[in-house]
Order: C-alpha cells, then structure tokens, then sequence
C-alpha cells in the first residue's frame, strides 16, 4: 500500500514540505524508518532525533519545520499519526465483518446491522447491540446489556455479570442479586480481558467515546463520563462516578463511592480514597492522590527524610549533651 505524500497531506489536512511526488509506502516509528517511510515526531523536545532517523518524510509541528526537508507540518503530529495509521492498516479491525458460527447469541437479544460477532461469543438475553460494533472472540455479555454503536470490545471480557456484593450473617455470606444491567454509549472501545458489572440497583453507565485498555475492571453501579479514557489494570471498585475527559494512568485503583470531576488526569500507581472536585492533575501512591504540584514537592522532600532525620537526630544528642552539662 502505498501514498505520495501530496495525497497524504489532503487526506489529514495538513501542510506539505518538500517533493510531493514523494512515494511513502509505510507507516513507521523514526528508530525502524528506511528511506521510503513516514513517520511522526510528536515530542518537541527530541527534535534531535530528527537527525538520525533514515525516515524520508516526518510528520512535525510547525514548531521543528525548520529542521524538516520532506514530510507534513501537523498542529498535532500525535492526531496525524492516529489518521495515517487508519489509511496504512491493510487489514482493519480483527475479527470483524460478520458473525462467526460459533457465536451463541439468544434468541431474545437484537442484534443492530453491520455487528461483527467473534468465535466463541456469547450473547445473553435481552441484549442490544448497535450497529457496527465489533466483538471480539470469546467475549460474554450478560442479560440486559445494551451496547450502542461502533462499539468495539476486545477479546475475553465480560460484561454484565454480578458485582461483588454479599451481606453477612450468622451462617455465612447471603449473595445480594444483582437487579440492575450495563449501558454502553457509542463509539466505545473496551479491551481484552475487561470486567464490567451489572448495577446491584442502578445500570452501570460506560458514557459516549469511553476508551478502556485491556484488563480494566468497572464494579457494579459505576458510571463514566464521555471521553474518558482509562489505562489497562485500572480497578473502580462500587459506585464510582468518574466525570468526562477525564484520564487514568495504569495500576491505580478507586476505593468506590466516590466521585471525580470533570477535566481530571490521575496519574498511573495511584490509589483514589476520596472524592476530586477541582479539574487538573493529580499524582500519589497508596496514601491516596494530590495535585500533582503538591506530590512533586513533597516527593522531593521525601528524597531528603533520610538525611533530615540524621540531623534531627545528632540536634537531638547535642541537646542532651548540654542538659546533662547542665546538671
């Protein structure tokens, strides 16, 4: 597959530098680029390693045009790279185009036109999924889910099975039915290995645009805002509310029935006890999150504990010193 680079640059709206008769036939990172490939420089501040890259055009902000001779000026090289990777991707989204025979799909659940349906899939009763949405091989969907459209969901995860919910007694653990379902808004994307469960009361809400990596698991009752986006091994435990264009990095976990707003970036390794109301950036570990201008002046005096303690403590033997004088 193959584009001049003139085409590429009508195609993605951007500004062309230098021969557009330019053949590109792939799509690479700088570091693997040869002669005939394009790739992208999305971080200023490696401007250098323009230099070195035996790519034959590149994608840079207006800001590098200078160090450029051939490629495609971007007011955002990171979103040009999202377009191009769609017109180089020869093979499209796997496992999609139709409904596998090995589906098991109830009789009851309606299926929207142009949904690709994986091997192994299982689609429980009173289902709904949009037009077209992709699922992936060996996925579950429970009774009274409802997917909208373009969704796509990786392979292995399992939407709409109970939460996590018991009460105790004198006899053991008595289960609490899950009554409630999971709404999924459009154009979203779910990853492989997922685990989102049904409300105990109210539907679990997954908003328009939400994008979760692989391994994300949302309990029951939780609702996410559009355009949310959540990075893989994240774990919402009940009733959390996570606001729109909010993001997560990986590994951190929410305590449940807590609330963040809008506009929030939490930081990978962090752990959520309470409840953000102010947009920005937070960071933190097990002892809960901060504004991410707090947590690196504090991590930075925690460098220092060591020896702050050494000196509060020679203070501490001199001031005993003198006491003892003293007497």
């Amino acid at each position: 597959m193959g584009f001049t680079l003139a085409e590429l640059a009508r195609l993605t709206g951007t500004e062309l530098i230098g021969d557009g008769s330019f053949e590109v036939t792939e799509l690479t990172s700088l570091t693997r680029a040869s002669e005939s490939s394009l790739s992208f420089l999305s971080n200023d501040a490696r401007r250098a390693e323009l230099g070195n890259t035996k790519a034959g055009a590149v994608v840079v902000s207006r800001a590098v045009a200078d160090d450029l001779k051939c490629g495609l000026i971007s007011s955002d090289p990171y979103h040009t790279y999202a377009e191009l990777s769609v017109l180089f991707d020869s093979e499209g989204i796997p496992f999609s185009g139709d409904i596998n025979v090995t589906a098991e799909i109830d009789s009851s659940a309606i299926i929207a036109d142009n949904v690709s349906i994986g091997p192994g899939a299982v689609i429980g009763a009173e289902t709904v999924v949009g037009a077209g949405s992709v699922i992936g091989p060996n996925v579950t969907i429970y009774p009274r889910t409802h997917i909208g459209l373009d969704c796509l969901i990786g392979a292995s995860t399992v939407i709409g099975y109970d939460g996590f919910g018991f009460a105790r007694s004198e006899h053991g653990w008595v289960k609490i039915r899950q009554l409630g379902g999971v709404l999924i808004g459009d154009d979203v994307e779910i990853g492989a290995g997922c685990t989102i469960d049904r409300g105990a009361l109210d539907d679990t809400v997954i908003g328009d645009g939400v994008k979760l990596d692989n391994q994300v698991h949302i309990a029951h009752g939780c609702c996410i805002g559009a355009r949310t986006a959540i990075a893989g091994c994240v774990a919402l435990a009940g009733g959390t509310l996570i606001g729109s264009d909010v993001t997560v990095g990986g590994m951190t976990g929410f305590t449940g029935h807590l609330s963040v707003c809008d506009k929030v970036h939490i930081g990978a390794n962090a752990l959520v006890t309470k409840s953000i109301t102010v947009p920005g950036s937070y960071l933190g570990g097990s002892g809960g999150v901060m504004k991410a201008e707090d947590w690196r002046k504090n991590a930075v005096r925690f460098r220092k504990l060591d020896a702050l303690a050494r000196r509060l403590s020679e203070l501490e033997t001199r001031l005993e010193t003198d006491e003892s004088r003293d007497l």
